[in-house]
């Protein structure tokens, strides 16, 4: 199958036109709309629905999960080709930070890039090659591997605590030494995403239905203790962060931590492990 023709529909899906698409991609339009028409052609149904807007149809929801995949894998062949070389041992870093590890951005050494994205976002960036370096943080038993993780990575764990549970200081539940986080499904949850210890992840590793209350869709953690102060809602964090006017109870079960990783393609560059090394040691300052 043609890549380009796979990249060609993965654009006009993307910016919802076959001009905007052929001005990014440097194709000519009428080449675009051949592209969309041959995969149309072979998966024997439209991908595409052209008016009144250009969006994906059902199946080309599905086509275009695949398509993603087939262009990422193979700009990580390109990509670990390139290492296999020695291709470009001097140039730039590119780093992908996930919103929670954003404060980690190293400010030194040669950067080209710095972007922050979700955990699956940044793993998924240096997989493909668009980074050499990973901060990831997330939830997960103690021994589990976050997500994005796999065996040709090379992952450094910079921290880990456990769970602990924000609440008013004037919550009933406050003074307890645990939670047991099954009894707190019906309390309502800060409904937060780029957060440390979000609530949507929370409830993904812990396989739990928590009940959500006032939607935040920032990262400040400020801003996270001032709404469960107000009592819109409670909120996770890794145990023992000082969190002045609120009490934070550890959660006894189930067993989570919060972790922190470094990860890089395995033997990376020099230039790489240089700067993976020093936000390693940014984290480490950081935790005392």
């Amino acid at each position: 199958m043609d890549t380009r023709a796979l990249l060609s529909l993965a654009t006009v899906a993307e910016t919802g036109s076959f001009s905007s698409a052929a001005t990014r991609l440097g194709f000519t339009q009428s080449a675009v709309s051949q592209h969309v028409a041959g995969l149309e052609r072979a998966a024997g149904t439209p991908l595409l629905t052209r008016r009144p807007t250009v969006t994906p149809t059902p199946a080309g929801l599905e086509f275009l999960r695949h398509a993603r995949q087939i262009l990422a894998h193979e700009q990580a062949a390109r990509a670990a080709v390139g290492r296999v070389l020695g291709r470009d041992q001097d140039a730039p870093v590119s780093v992908a930070l996930t919103p929670a590890t954003e404060h980690l951005a190293p400010m030194g050494g040669r950067l080209a890039a710095v972007t922050v994205d979700d955990a699956a976002g940044a793993s998924a960036a240096l997989t493909a090659g668009r980074a050499d370096v990973a901060v990831v943080d997330g939830i997960a038993a103690p021994g589990d591997p976050l997500p994005g993780s796999s065996p040709e990575l090379e992952v450094r764990v910079m921290a880990e605590a456990p769970i602990a549970v924000l609440l008013p200081a004037d919550h009933p539940l406050a003074a307890r030494e645990r939670l047991d986080l099954a009894a707190l499904v019906d309390a309502r949850w800060l409904d937060t995403v780029g957060t440390t210890c979000s609530t949507a992840e929370l409830a993904s590793a812990a396989r739990l239905p928590l009940r959500r209350g006032a939607a935040y869709s920032g990262a400040s953690a400020h801003t996270v203790a001032a709404l469960v102060r107000a009592g819109h809602g409670l909120h996770a964090a890794p145990a023992g962060v000082p969190t002045a006017g609120l009490a934070v109870v550890p959660i006894g079960a189930p067993r989570l931590v919060h972790r922190v990783e470094v990860r890089t393609h395995a033997a990376p560059r020099a230039v790489v492990r240089a700067l993976a090394d020093a936000v390693g040691a940014d984290t480490v300052e950081a935790g005392r």
